[in-house]
């Protein structure tokens, strides 16, 4: 038997397919997909790994003209990867010129997506990040050009936000890698702190039935319109543009159990940085163990155990951040991709793609139904949307009875000043404010910066 190897490298000149042997005793262990050790170069060579991307059971070496070297051993029992799983790794590597193997990478489970990572499948502790100075130190040196590297500053400033969040977190949702980390470490501007991990696995069992609701006019509108989707068996793109409250979830779930009695499978997206127990615990008070969860704060082990779960067939529906698109779904009926606008949808390590993008090739390669949901939508979501690129379902009123959007007053500064008022607080909002007060409530004042100012404006002539 001869198989086609890809092999893991970096060089783009080896990136490409090499032919091995088969010895007898590996013959029952070969599947496609599965990885493989191969001597590779010269002589005897290194070992190196690679993935088996094609399986010809009935060629043998002696029907090849030149040498062939045998495959050392198997790395994998159970292959991951298929004939669809390799299509879209050619074709993301085609369009985010990348490697095909580094594709590939992100379809295999947690600790086996390189040699090394195998050997450490336990996590036993996270890592989060803090600031070393304090802001206004911070600022200052950002100010005077002592910090001057983008990607440094846009952490810090993050960090000013948001103090004290989980390194994963930074790397996948800000597109910082951890060598970067470390050098904005060693200059003394954020420190580590070990962690030891909790179990995240949920008890399943414990959480309380998610009963579904009676909808209300919006929510059925949308609902009917997406199940017409379900039911035509086609691929169409659908934006859920509804305004906060407005009962987006309840929409989800009900076209979901509307997938699922079609015996399909769906995928239901969440941005990683805002992946939180309510999102998980909904899902799984309606359905159960049908759930399969993925996201990073779960142990590498348990990752994998929902890997095979669903590789399986025993989830029906699988939850987590991006990295979930590349799960091994089989007879996928719709991918849901909420918050649609949040920028962690967007990988900025490599291989650099657009969950976007990838989740409208399957569900074009499967007639399933893609649908983004959003409060806000992307810019160039809904220009599509009103172009007729996708169906656009509108929810704009809130779904809880007597619960309205609040009234928002935009003030014109400019107006401010020319009726004599140049403080920062304008008219308006002083009058409220002293409103608030006297009736002894309280109020919510946000800022957009903390405790500096960028720029100066002369109040006479307005230069800046």
């Amino acid at each position: 038997m001869i198989v086609k190897v890809l092999i893991n490298t970096s060089v783009v000149s080896l990136n490409k397919v090499y032919d091995y042997n088969v010895p007898d005793e590996l013959v029952s262990e070969i599947e496609l997909g599965k990885r493989v050790q191969v001597n590779f170069g010269i002589g005897k060579g290194k070992k190196e790994e690679g993935i088996i991307v094609k399986v010809e059971k009935d060629k043998n070496k002696e029907d090849i003209e030149y040498k062939l070297k045998d495959i050392v051993s198997v790395l994998d029992e159970i292959s991951y990867i298929d004939e669809n799983k390799l299509k879209l790794a050619k074709y993301m590597a085609y369009i985010y010129f990348c490697n095909v193997y580094d594709v590939l990478k992100l379809m295999l489970p947690p600790g086996t997506a390189s040699k090394n990572e195998s050997k450490n499948m336990k996590d036993k502790f996270d890592i989060k990040l803090h600031l070393a100075l304090p802001i206004l130190e911070i600022e200052q040196k950002i100010e005077e050009n002592i910090i001057k590297n983008p990607k440094h500053i846009k952490l810090l400033r993050f960090l000013e936000e948001n103090n004290n969040v989980f390194i994963d977190d930074v790397v996948s949702g800000l597109g910082i890698s951890k060598t970067m980390i470390a050098t904005i470490e060693k200059n003394g501007y954020i420190v580590k702190e070990m962690i030891k991990q909790e179990n995240n696995s949920l008890d399943i069992d414990k959480i309380p039935k998610n009963e579904k609701q009676i909808p209300t006019e919006e929510q059925q509108n949308a609902i009917d319109k997406i199940s017409y989707g379900i039911d035509s068996n086609e691929f169409k793109k659908y934006l859920l543009f509804g305004v906060t409250g407005s009962g987006k979830t309840e929409v989800y779930m009900q076209v979901i159990e509307k997938v699922i009695k079609q015996n399909k499978k769906v995928i239901f997206l969440v941005p990683e940085i805002s992946l939180t127990h309510q999102s998980v615990i909904r899902l799984v008070g309606r359905f159960g163990r049908r759930v399969a969860i993925l996201h990073s704060k779960m142990k590498k082990q348990e990752r994998k155990e929902e890997y095979k779960r669903i590789k399986n067939g025993e989830a029906d529906i699988i939850i987590g951040a991006r990295s979930a698109i590349f799960a091994p779904v089989s007879n996928l009926g719709m991918v849901i991709l909420d918050e649609e606008h949040d920028p962690s949808y967007y990988s900025q390590t490599k291989p650099k793609y657009s969950t976007k993008e990838v989740a409208e090739y399957i569900c074009r390669e499967n007639n399933a139904i893609l649908l983004l949901g959003s409060a806000t939508p992307e810019i160039t979501t809904y220009y599509n949307a009103l172009n007729n690129n996708m169906e656009l379902i509108s929810m704009k009123n809130r779904a809880s009875s007597g619960a309205s959007l609040p009234e928002v007053i935009i003030v014109d500064k400019k107006e401010e000043k020319i009726l004599g008022n140049n403080s920062f607080i304008s008219r308006m909002l002083k009058e409220e404010l002293n409103k608030v007060k006297d009736e002894n409530n309280q109020a919510m004042v946000f800022l957009n910066r903390r405790g500096y100012q960028a720029y100066f404006r002369c109040d006479a002539c307005h230069t800046i």
